[in-house]
């Protein structure tokens, strides 16, 4: 006879993982207000995933594709111009362990984005974009943690370890200040470009306060109104600090902090000159903080009785230990040549990481690609705008501590900040960066959880063998033995000469006799 004693815990399960290529293709009219297009000189993009829906074997994803183009004009007046716009998208991702109610974690990023010229009215957009995908699946275990027996009942108990979200915020700031463009420069005609980077410089914990301060880089690139319609470019960083209230933290909890650029708005005004020379802009971002903290468990996980069969209902779960969020920046310098012209100066420059292969090897964690690099630069040979585009090889090498090494499964977040580009004489270009790469160090284990156990018939001694000797087979335990025969451990260390441990040695004889 026994008593169960059930509790439960919530997990976090990983249960799938996918990656999916979205191809989108649109034809775009020119505003009326629009000059002509005469060359399109550069085509980029942001991607916003706007919602995502789990179903039985798919996901649902909902997004945006925020595009800019540049491009030259024959207009004597407006000599470059920009046009801007959404493209909204749905995709079906086949997923095969998806479920109603899970929930898609999607990464998005833009492989390939270009504008081809149609006439000078109309052009066609194409962009590859990639989603990486994990499926959580977020729910309650039921265990049997102890119980209560008359001796009859044979258990296994092991320890486990996982990790739980125990907070997860997400807090809406915005930024609203005013660059100013050169004294010497002409007023601003036409914005054609904005830029925004926000990075986390520093992240403390007070009492139940959590405090991330960081630096907001905003950039522009407009026309100025003159007869040659010059191209500049002006850029300014402004701090930023922030307090989260947090509930139930401890010093021993990892943290997970990102964050989401929305999308900036801007106009130009007036200075104390009266000179439209001011860019009054404004941008939203999200603080997304996660707190995870690591649970221990005791639970049953193999059971017998010596009176009576048992029915034992179990689930197969995959529990995942975040040992450690490790964020590290590897510097990068590189250079490369135009192919078109001469530099006089440069305006922007676009960096993005195509990742290859990520890997451990030798100690580190290694990350092999490319940058690509899109730059806008004034053509010296023309005096017109023009980009230049690279691809670069890198690798970022991340050393391991020894206990990193042995973590199951690392995975990796690749994003690039602090780009910049400088002439090195008339047709070359060091492009400097930095590599940022956050990983995230998991130890995986499958393991069966017993969440109910029912007596069955009672065992028939009598039709058992009164005397058995048997060979302990390779890797064998007292337990598999004892469980194999429905006798109680202590009662087989009396019959025969196992040491304290249990441990059995392979090919020796134990002998079993039938109980009475």
């Amino acid at each position: 006879m026994f008593n169960l004693i059930n509790d439960t815990f919530n997990i976090n399960e990983i249960v799938d993982s996918s990656s999916a290529e979205v191809l989108l293709e649109n034809e775009l009219t020119l505003p009326e207000s629009n000059p002509d297009i005469e060359k399109i000189i550069s085509t980029e993009g942001r991607v916003k995933i706007n919602s995502t829906l789990a179903k039985e074997g798919s996901v649902n994803v909902d997004g945006t594709l925020t595009y800019n183009i540049i491009y030259r004009s024959n207009d004597e007046e407006t000599t470059v111009s920009s046009m801007s716009g959404k493209i909204p998208f749905t995709e079906e991702i086949s997923v095969a362990k998806a479920k109603e109610g899970m929930l898609p974690q999607v990464n998005p990023y833009i492989d390939y984005i270009d504008a081809d010229l149609l006439d000078e009215r109309r052009c066609q957009i194409k962009s590859v974009i990639s989603l990486d995908m994990d499926i959580i699946n977020e729910h309650p275990v039921d265990y049997v943690s102890d119980l209560e027996s008359d001796g009859t009942f044979q258990a296994k108990a092991k320890n486990i370890k996982y990790t739980d979200k125990i907070t997860e915020l997400s807090e809406e700031v915005d930024i609203s200040d005013a660059v100013e463009i050169n004294k010497n420069s002409d007023e601003i005609d036409e914005i054609l470009k904005d830029e925004s980077e926000i990075l986390i410089t520093n992240i403390d914990v007070l009492d139940d306060k959590m405090l991330v301060e960081g630096n907001c880089k905003v950039g522009f690139l407009y026309t100025e109104k003159n007869s040659l319609n010059t191209t500049g470019y002006v850029s300014e960083e402004f701090p930023f600090t922030h307090y989260i209230e947090i509930k139930n933290s401890s010093d021993n909890m990892l943290k997970d902090i990102d964050i989401t650029i929305g999308e900036m708005t801007y106009s130009t005004a007036e200075n104390y000159d009266d000179e439209k020379k001011l860019i009054e802009f404004k941008l939203p971002f999200t603080i997304n903080a996660v707190l995870y903290d690591t649970i221990e468990k005791n639970i049953i996980t193999d059971c017998y009785s010596t009176d009576c069969f048992l029915n034992v209902e179990s689930d197969d779960i995959n529990l995942t230990l975040l040992r450690d969020i490790v964020d590290k920046t590897v510097k990068y310098e590189n250079n490369f040549d135009i192919v078109s012209g001469s530099i006089k100066d440069i305006y922007t420059a676009d960096v993005s990481p195509k990742i290859s292969e990520k890997r451990i090897f030798d100690d580190k964690y290694v990350v092999d690609g490319f940058l690509d690099v899109n730059m806008l630069y004034l053509n010296g040979d023309i005096n017109k705008i023009d980009k230049a585009y690279a691809s670069l090889p890198f690798t970022a090498s991340i050393d391991l501590k020894e206990d990193e090494l042995s973590s199951s499964n690392i995975t990796s977040d690749i994003n690039i900040s602090k780009s910049g580009a400088y002439r090195k004489g008339n047709s070359s270009v060091i492009i400097n960066c930095d590599i940022n790469v956050k990983m995230k160090l998991r130890d995986k284990e499958e393991i069966s959880i017993i969440n109910n156990i029912t007596e069955g018939k009672p065992i028939e001694r009598n039709k058992m063998p009164s005397l058995v000797f048997r060979v302990v087979q390779p890797g064998e335990t007292i337990w598999d033995i004892a469980k194999n025969y429905n006798l109680s451990i202590n009662y087989l260390k009396e019959l025969n000469d196992i040491p304290e441990d249990n441990t059995l040695d392979s090919g020796s004889k134990i002998i079993i006799a039938r109980m009475v």
